[in-house]
């Protein structure tokens, strides 16, 4: 297969642990933007850090806010955007599997990975032959380290973060797991009383997790000891993605304490909220406390914001102490939009999580730390900027050549990252930032200030400032009224029918997507369609498939993964295919034996 890859070089431009023990609400001291770096270091390999949130909404920060909100208490978070690089449009996709594999890779979802695959899928993930953006950074001298959700495949040992340059991780595999326990949530593949834990620690599972823990304090302790433990006569890269705020919205009492006032907010999506799909029962709350009466999704979410910013602040704090600030570079950006029905706002972008539109796909992402050039902090930059983009402008700080040499031998699609630091660092203006054309799926099309959708796109609506709420429509509504066309004037359409012809959007100015302008601007529309039909040629999903050679036989790759779980991990998650037969052993001799129906070695 041919791969036909198309970039125009032109831009057009657009309008903690101790904040815990003193009871503050993540407040952190300006001082911490004070620490800048001289033209010298900045000449130096710079630290990065790497923040990738959950589900975080446009709206669910507070400098998206025009006005306060005494909901969104985000002051760590405010203040390094403020202090540093606003990117008013950074997309990833619209669900967080293909926006995770496409940083790591260094492609756009459409050259790697199209579908948001379970944990247990033999295709998840980034293909093994793609060189990961770890292996690039570890190569050029970084010292590398994975914290939180990995979710780019873990059916080999070559899919986890270890083989794919990061020296130490500590995270889990699947979409979510429990805030206490670390419990795999998405096993019911593996039978209705499955007890599985899904935690891993590098080279195994952890197999002592205290319950009575909260798992993101967990990752905040391996952080920042990682950080005291560094030795800075070598760059640090630190990936950190945490499980903030994706459901279930697990939140310790404190934090939730701290938005009492919102225990009388009307949220329609309370039971939505507390069933399997996104609180699991019995361990909604520590072990030993007594479960709510009443979920509240909103009220959840914007505490467990709260608790990731006073983490963050943690993070800071750490780094300064060790005066490793001033040549920091710290990367902040969601995943993909915040979910209009599990407490997360978009305002006032359209659509959120799981959608197309402009809500779905256009992150909320900043760059700060004392690495950034003093005159570009305070800046907002319009141009575009896709996730991807990070592999080869990571690349670029790290002297690393960003080329794919594996992946070219294997037939695999080369990298779509493009270097933007000249445009973050303010050598060229957003009118010559390297990105235009973005291809978001065979659907949607970005072109500069023009976005062309085709097909039928469902959660076609606007949420409020504060949403979940009242007026929130429930999932059955959000998926199942179809309006046709959009005219901008009908706010309640959920599910819009562009039809083959296509919608037209400029969303240079019209960024919420409220007027639809194909017939004003036709040939737009259609010169935008061939694109995309020529690009689709190209495009490509991993088809890599292990073999199922580390079971009994005759399961399928879902039986196969609960089996292993079960009785090769000692119930944690953990590959299932092509077990190294050195690791074999080894966790032979853990369990005293070879468990029944396990072969020898």
């Amino acid at each position: 297969m041919r791969f036909f890859v198309a970039t125009l070089f032109v831009c057009l431009p657009l309008a903690s642990a101790l904040q815990r023990e003193s009871g503050s609400q993540g407040s952190l001291s300006t001082s911490h933007l004070d620490g800048n770096a001289s033209s010298e270091e900045r000449r130096q390999t710079p630290h990065i850090i790497f923040i990738l949130v959950d589900d975080l909404g446009w709206a669910d920060v507070g400098f998206h806010l025009k006005e306060p909100n005494p909901e969104v208490v985000t002051p760590t978070i405010d203040r390094l955007a403020k202090g540093g690089i606003r990117l008013q449009r950074h997309y990833v996709h619209h669900s967080c599997q293909q926006t995770r594999v496409s940083v790591q890779s260094g492609r756009l979802p459409v050259h790697v990975k199209w579908h948001n695959d379970p944990w247990h899928a033999a295709l998840g993930g980034m293909p093994t032959k793609m060189t990961g953006m770890g292996e690039k950074l570890r190569d050029a001298g970084y010292s590398t380290h994975f914290v939180g959700k990995w979710d780019i495949g873990m059916a080999t040992h070559a899919h986890l973060p270890r083989s794919r340059g990061y020296s130490t991780s500590l995270g889990y595999f699947e979409k979510s797991n429990s805030q206490w326990g670390s419990k795999c949530i998405q096993c019911d593949v593996c039978g209705e009383d499955a007890n599985i834990t899904d935690l891993w620690d590098t080279d195994g599972p952890v197999t002592d997790v205290d319950e009575t823990e909260y798992q993101e304090f967990k990752f905040e302790k391996r952080i920042n000891d990682i950080i005291w433990q560094h030795d800075k006569s070598n760059p640090l890269f630190l990936f950190y993605a945490p499980h903030v705020a994706h459901c279930p919205l697990q939140v310790p009492k404190e934090y939730l304490d701290k938005f009492a006032f919102m225990s009388t907010v009307n949220d329609s999506q309370t039971e939505s909220c507390s069933t399997a799909g996104h609180n699991v029962k019995g361990i909604n709350t520590k072990p030993g406390e007594p479960q709510p009466e009443q979920w509240n999704c909103r009220r959840q979410y914007r505490a467990s914001v709260n608790l990731l910013d006073d983490i963050l602040a943690s993070i800071v704090q750490t780094l300064k102490k060790r005066s490793m600030w001033r040549k920091t570079l710290f990367v902040f950006t969601s995943d993909n939009g915040g979910p209009p029905n599990s407490g997360g706002t978009n305002f006032p972008l359209r659509g959120g999580k799981e959608m197309m539109w402009e809500g779905g796909i256009r992150a909320a992402a900043f760059v700060s730390g004392g690495f950034v050039p003093e005159e570009q902090r305070g800046k907002t930059l319009g141009g575009i900027m896709h996730i991807t983009d990070w592999y080869s402008t990571l690349s670029h700080l790290a002297g690393a050549n960003p080329h794919d040499t594996r992946a070219e031998m294997a037939g695999l699609p080369p990298i779509d990252s493009l270097n933007h630091w000249d445009w973050l660092s303010g050598k060229v203006m957003d009118a010559e930032c390297p990105r235009q054309e973005l291809p978001v799926t065979d659907s949607v099309l970005i072109n500069g200030p023009w976005k062309f959708m085709r097909g039928v796109f469902a959660h076609g609506g606007w949420q409020g400032i504060n949403s979940t709420n009242n007026t929130t429509p429930d999932r059955g509504t959000l998926s199942g009224v179809l309006l046709g066309r959009t005219d901008g004037t009908a706010h309640g359409s959920q599910l819009i029918d562009c039809g083959s012809e296509g919608c037209l959007f400029n969303v240079h100015d019209d960024w919420t997507e409220h007027t639809e302008v194909r017939e004003q601007h036709p040939e737009v529309a259609k010169n935008m369609a061939r694109r995309l039909d020529q690009l689709a040629i190209g495009f490509y999903d991993n088809s890599e498939a292990p073999e199922l050679d580390s079971c009994p036989e005759g399961l399928s790759t879902s039986q196969c993964a609960c089996w292993m779980a079960t009785n090769f991990y000692g119930g944690h998650l953990g590959p299932f295919k092509g077990v190294p037969t050195k690791f074999y052993a080894q966790r032979l001799h853990a369990l005293k034996g070879s468990p029944a129906g396990l072969p020898a070695v």
